[in-house]
């Protein structure tokens, strides 16, 4: 496994991985964290560091014509694209960043977070 910017490699240690998600929330009770429905992760790329992966997920952004957003996982998010709000509970498009480690095969999840959500209308690039 290999940085997808500088090609540095990858051992099983901290690495950074750009997502494009189709997902859905599920909301229990008012104050629960949802339960998130993942229907499609397409891999974008592996990065040694933070900055490699925010370069990356800026280059993606400005290709699909959108705005990072930081969004977190709540019932209403606004459009990466076009900045309407939609709901979360339907399926819709997702960049996630998450930080992993261990083996490539069994991944072990450390953070993650969603630089953009895109409403049905809009569609980001394809992966």
């Amino acid at each position: 496994m290999i940085c997808n910017l500088c090609n540095a490699k990858l051992g099983t240690g901290k690495r950074w991985v750009l997502l494009d998600e189709t997902q859905k929330c599920i909301w229990g009770a008012p104050n629960e964290m949802p339960e998130v429905d993942i229907q499609l992760a397409v891999w974008l790329g592996n990065y040694c560091c933070e900055q490699h992966a925010l370069e990356a997920c800026n280059n993606y952004l400005s290709l699909a014509g959108a705005t990072a957003k930081w969004s977190d996982v709540r019932p209403i998010e606004s459009c990466a694209i076009c900045d309407k709000d939609f709901s979360t509970t339907s399926w819709h498009k997702v960049l996630t960043l998450s930080v992993e480690s261990g083996d490539e095969l069994d991944p072990v999840m450390i953070d993650g977070t969603y630089p953009a959500r895109f409403c049905n209308q809009c569609v980001p690039i394809s992966a």
